[in-house]
């Protein structure tokens, strides 16, 4: 029997191992292949060499576009692109839109979403959804964009809501507040929004008269259920903001470097947080970045970072001048900057609590420090992948996502107390000269689009495709109307 030769033995055992060996080696070619595949290297079908590709996500509003890569059609939104590593320029286009184009430097294996690309019509068409006999004082919209509260000419207490989930002709409501509810003085009131609780219902607005101020938590649904929170608490109020953006949780400041608490508005129950408090700001339930003077070396502040109970030490900064200051979630990671208007730095962190539960006493280090001539915001976008920084005319943008940084001059002649929003995730908006206008995140694609009241907003439905501003009204200059602009040509609506 051939096992029980000695010879045949030895030579199947030797055509296993070869077989083994041989298996061991397709396997370590293949996982090389596929590790080498997966970072991108590939072989050029034209000249043979070894290439290191990169991966493109396009897509684009409206859909769909053209897609044209260095000057080439490639096809149209929604798709995807392996293209090796190198620089591009990708243009997006579509008939009766305004062209949108990027050029940017691909490296091997990124991955790279141009899928925020907002094609703007080439020609506006606007329309008068609400005359008024003068220019509202105020106007606010509701986080989930279906709700735009402005305040009646003429009528401190006294609102009209629109509801813009009707896009052909937006229903309106009129909203009352109590007669006893605001401490109206002769002189000057003035309202200023603060912030909406996530319910869409209560907002938060600030009451600036003739020696002083107060904030009213307005009830949308049920006016005669808002409260002036002065009155209801019994304290002096500098600074009000929403403890995990409830109505009812709030965190207050009693002066500008006074005492920070939290407040229950239903038990009226306080609790202290620091002293000396000139700056905060707010994340979920239990975590707050706040600037105090309190423990700061002579001519500093401490930046604070309180998370629970534990509570740790960022960094100092000067004394004086303004704080802009926030705090955000990307990709559940922490992300938070701060600047001083006085040595005019702003300081992006990441990831803080872990370096401080390591070591709490070695300050985290910054991961970007942006420097401008002045210092007016701070501000997060809305899906909170981007930090920016203003300063007049000119932005820092820091990018959570690919680490990127941009500063840029947009050259636009914001006023004193004027100051840039993000319109969504990707895009910042400010209305200069009567005009409103908006631009990518990395100061690229700007786009000037309707006539609008520096005063306000740029308010939009919930997918974007009706743009509503407060403008002068086309038949008299000393009217005002609230207008809607489809973002869609009529073929697209």
């Amino acid at each position: 029997m051939d096992f029980l030769d000695p010879k045949k033995k030895r030579a199947h055992k030797i055509r296993l191992y070869i077989g083994y060996a041989l298996m061991a080696i397709a396997l370590a070619v293949g996982s090389t292949i596929l590790f080498f595949e997966a970072r991108g290297f590939d072989i050029s079908r034209k000249t043979g060499e070894v290439i290191q590709n990169g991966l493109v996500f396009v897509d684009a509003h409206p859909e769909q576009a053209d897609v044209y890569v260095n000057g080439k059609l490639e096809g149209k939104t929604d798709m995807r692109l392996t293209i090796p590593a190198g620089e591009y320029t990708f243009e997006f286009a579509r008939e009766g839109y305004r062209t949108w184009k990027r050029t940017f430097q691909l490296a091997g294996s990124q991955i790279e979403r141009l899928n925020y690309a907002f094609l703007f019509p080439e020609k506006l068409e606007t329309t008068e959804i609400r005359p008024y006999t003068a220019t509202p004082a105020f106007a606010s919209q509701s986080p989930d964009r279906k709700w735009l509260v402005i305040q009646q000419p003429g009528q401190f207490t006294a609102f009209d809501v629109l509801d813009l989930s009707n896009q052909n002709t937006p229903t309106v409501t009129s909203l009352t507040l109590p007669n006893d509810l605001v401490n109206l003085t002769a002189g000057s009131n003035t309202l200023e929004p603060v912030e909406w609780s996530t319910d869409n219902r209560h907002l938060l607005v600030k009451h600036s008269f003739k020696g002083g101020s107060e904030f009213l938590m307005i009830d949308r649904e049920t006016p005669a259920a808002s409260l002036n929170l002065n009155k209801h608490l019994g304290i002096s109020l500098h600074k009000v903001a929403l403890r995990d953006k409830k109505f009812d949780k709030l965190h207050v400041l009693d002066k500008n470097g006074g005492t920070l608490r939290f407040v229950d508005t239903k038990t009226k129950q306080f609790s202290n947080i620091a002293t000396r408090v000139f700056s905060f700001k707010s994340y979920s339930d239990d975590v707050l970045f706040y600037v105090t003077g309190e423990g700061a070396k002579k001519g500093m502040v401490n930046v604070q970072i309180l998370k629970g109970k534990d509570n740790f030490k960022i960094r100092e900064l000067p004394a004086g001048g303004k704080y802009p200051i926030n705090i955000t979630r990307y990709d559940d990671e922490w992300y938070m900057a701060v600047g001083s208007s006085t040595d005019k730095r702003a300081y992006v962190y990441h990831e803080v609590f872990k370096t401080l539960e390591r070591n709490p006493s070695l300050p985290p280090a910054p991961i970007a420090v942006f420097k401008l001539p002045r210092l007016d915001k701070i501000a997060v976008s809305a899906n909170t992948r981007f930090i920016s920084v203003q300063g007049g005319s000119e932005f820092a943008v820091y990018d959570a996502e690919h680490d990127g940084r941009f500063q840029y001059d947009t050259k636009l002649k914001f006023g004193a107390n004027q100051r840039a929003e993000w319109m969504d995730g990707h895009r910042l908006a400010a209305t200069i000269n009567g005009k409103l206008t908006v631009w990518d995140y990395d100061g690229i694609n700007k786009q000037t689009l309707v006539d609008a009241n520096q005063k306000f907003l740029p308010f939009f439905d919930r997918d974007y495709d009706f743009l509503y501003v407060i403008t002068p009204s086309a038949s008299s200059k000393e009217q005002s109307a609230v207008t809607k602009t489809p973002m869609r040509t009529p073929a697209d609506l």
